[in-house]
Parts: C-alpha cells; structure tokens; sequence
C-alpha cells in the first residue's frame, strides 16, 4: 500500500508554497497524481536554461532547523542538507520494501544519474532518497538497496530518528503513515526472505532543491519508467499494482526526461 495515488488527499499533507507555485501544487495534491496537459505546470529557468518541466515551479528557502537535522546515510555517515548546500539536491522519500512505486523511481533516478555524469555535472548534482521506514531501513539495509542499482558517490540513501525524519517529510509536506499488510500470503522480505508485517503508505513526491537550499520543483505522483526496468531483485518484488504502474502506468506524473529537465533549469546547465 505504498501506492500514494490510492491513498493521497488534500487533507494529508498540503504543501506550504507562496506566490503562483500554491495554487498549482494544492491541484496536484487534490487529483492525487498529475496527468496530461492540465496537470503541467511551466516557466522558465535561468536565462540560457531549459524550461521547467510538468510538475511545479517554486521559491521557498528551507529553513535552518530543517537544514540541519542530523540523518543517517547508507554508509553510516552524519549527512545534512546544509551540508549540500552549494550542489543541485533532487530528493524523494521511499522505503526499499516499497512494492509499488519507489523502485520506479529509483529506476529514473538511476537514468537521471547516468546522464548528469553524462554531462560531467556529477559534482553538482546530489541524488538522495530518504526512507520512510526508519524502523527497518538501517543503513545496512538501505546500502543493500543501494548496490542493487550500483554505487555511485552522488547518490545517497538516509535514514535518521523517527523524530528528525518526521521533521524533515513534514516541511516538505509528505504525508506517510504506517498500516497493516493487506489480505493473503504476506509478501516476503527481498533482503531476508522474511515475511512482512505492516507497510508504510506515503506520497510519491520528488524535490528539485537550488544551490542555494531552496526547494525549485517538485512533482507529486507515479513515475512513468519509460520502458526501463528496475534490476531484477527489484523488478520481482513488485506486486500486481508495481507490475502495472511498470509496463502500463494508469495516471503517471514525470518521466527522467522531466527530471532531467527540472535539473537542468536549475543548474543553467544543458543535460542529455
């Protein structure tokens, strides 16, 4: 039950924006996942830069106190957003037991990567996905994750305090919440082959953040693959809903190239 798009509404988590970025952020979180043309939200980067691509643009620094929570990355190290400040951040929120959505966009995270080291900008860019799920997600675990898709040094995956994370998915106004498994044969562990006991449904939500530590796009929903697959250990844990949202998603939302787009606008920088 990963599946934000089942579960996303208003209610859980709007999103704090000013200016024009509101409106447009609260209709995204309204409808759940955007899809086609009315869900596009545009406007230009830096002069020279792509446009911004579907999802929505915004300007709103992230405060000190967020900033400086201290997480947990898959090598055991203290990582803080200030401590990025001066690279481009993309972050999103998963867990590595997810069956539905996060290896997707782990999928375009990865094609994403390839192509920033594509265009020599790997030192500019930070990937990291931030889990959900502290209380299975240790660092172990998450480098396990990690090394399914291969170690790169600009991708990072964290964990921190259930008090900190909590902190850190509520500015950025990510609703999660944990619940019981759904009815049959539980699914078994990819890591451990043991069987899982609850879930933790949450928004799909990826963040664009500048080099000046303001959050500069995000998108809110499924992940459209484009026809690449997630390594097999990933690919063969998804359920029926993840197979789906992998060869035919119903309601996608952003695509690499969207991403790649976004993180072009905010860097000036031609990518792919």
């Amino acid at each position: 039950m990963h599946g934000a798009s089942r579960r996303r509404t208003l209610s859980y988590a709007p999103r704090r924006l000013v200016g024009p970025a509101l409106l447009a952020a609260l209709a995204l979180l309204a409808t759940g996942c955007a899809s086609g043309p009315a869900a596009v939200v545009s406007s230009q980067g830096p002069s020279g830069s792509p446009s911004l691509p579907a999802g929505t643009p915004l300007d709103r620094p992230v405060p000190a106190e967020v900033a400086n929570l201290a997480l947990v990355d898959q090598d055991g190290r203290t990582l803080t957003l200030a401590s990025l400040r001066g690279k481009t951040v993309v972050l999103t929120d998963f867990l590595t037991l997810c069956q539905e959505i996060c290896p997707l966009t782990s999928a375009n995270f990865d094609t994403a990567r390839k192509l920033v080291a594509k265009a020599g900008l790997s030192d500019q860019v930070v990937f990291l996905e931030g889990t959900v799920d502290p209380a299975r997600d240790t660092p172990a675990r998450l480098l396990a994750y990690q090394k399914i898709f291969g170690v790169a040094p600009n991708w990072k995956f964290f964990t921190g305090t259930p008090k900190d994370l909590a902190a850190l998915w509520k500015f950025f106004g990510i609703y999660h919440e944990k619940v019981a498994e759904g009815s049959g044969p539980p699914p078994t562990d990819w890591l451990t082959g043991r069987p899982l006991t609850y879930d933790v449904s949450h928004q799909d939500v990826v963040v664009v953040l500048g080099p000046d530590g303001h959050e500069r796009w995000l998108v809110d929903g499924t992940p459209d693959t484009s026809g690449v697959t997630p390594p097999t250990t990933l690919a063969k844990f998804l359920n029926h809903e993840g197979q789906q949202n992998l060869n035919k998603p119903s309601d996608p939302s952003w695509t690499a190239a969207d991403l790649v787009a976004a993180i072009g606008a905010v860097t000036g920088k031609q990518i792919g």
